[in-house]
């Protein structure tokens, strides 16, 4: 029996030596951690974010419900977005919103999902432009897609596929296959 416990001893011996070594080897390492690049530089809930031209005019603003920044690629990936856009840096003139969307470093909104363009003045002809995907130049407002689109005005409803247009000109073009349904109005 002697000869048992006196193995039990030494293998708890070199046991415990092993351990030892292992941690002083894992305390010796450099923890130096390098950024990932694929991961995001900053994450943020319910964010609300304004830009100003350079003479100080408000010219649009994005909430969002979750968005994380890549440096790396310089890209925004936003959770439910709503992007305000602004006529003379006063009245909302435009509300745009989808399910997701990226914001490219050459300020290319790319929305995908859900993409409503709700017109807010009043007057305009346009009242809400519909479609699955988008992309659009938040800077110059150009805007377009290749997918289906329905553009419902006070008096009217077109549908087709493909847009292009630019929300400060209040211009949009539908591509092929278009439908148009219009109402008289009245006076």
């Amino acid at each position: 029996m002697t000869l048992k416990r006196l193995l039990y001893v030494l293998l708890v011996i070199f046991c415990a030596w092993l351990g030892y070594n292992q941690l002083k080897q894992q305390w010796q390492q450099d923890h130096q951690v390098k950024p990932d690049d694929e991961k995001p530089m900053f994450i943020g809930n319910d964010i609300s974010n304004t830009t100003f031209d350079p003479t100080g005019i408000r010219s649009y603003q994005i909430d969002s419900d979750h968005l994380e920044y890549f440096e790396k690629s310089g890209e925004t990936d936003f959770v439910k977005p709503v992007l305000w856009v602004f006529k003379e840096g006063k009245n909302a003139e435009w509300r745009i919103s989808s399910n997701t969307a990226i914001l490219d470093k050459n300020n290319v909104l790319n929305l995908h999902g859900n993409v409503r363009m709700f017109n807010l003045l009043p007057d305009s002809d346009i009242q809400v432009i519909k479609t699955d995907n988008l992309q659009l130049n938040i800077e110059t407002q150009d805007f377009n897609t290749q997918d289906h689109v329905m553009i419902i005005g006070p008096a009217f409803q077109n549908q087709g596929d493909g847009m292009t247009g630019n929300m400060k000109r209040k211009v949009a073009k539908l591509l092929k296959n278009v439908k148009s349904r219009y109402e008289p109005t009245e006076n």
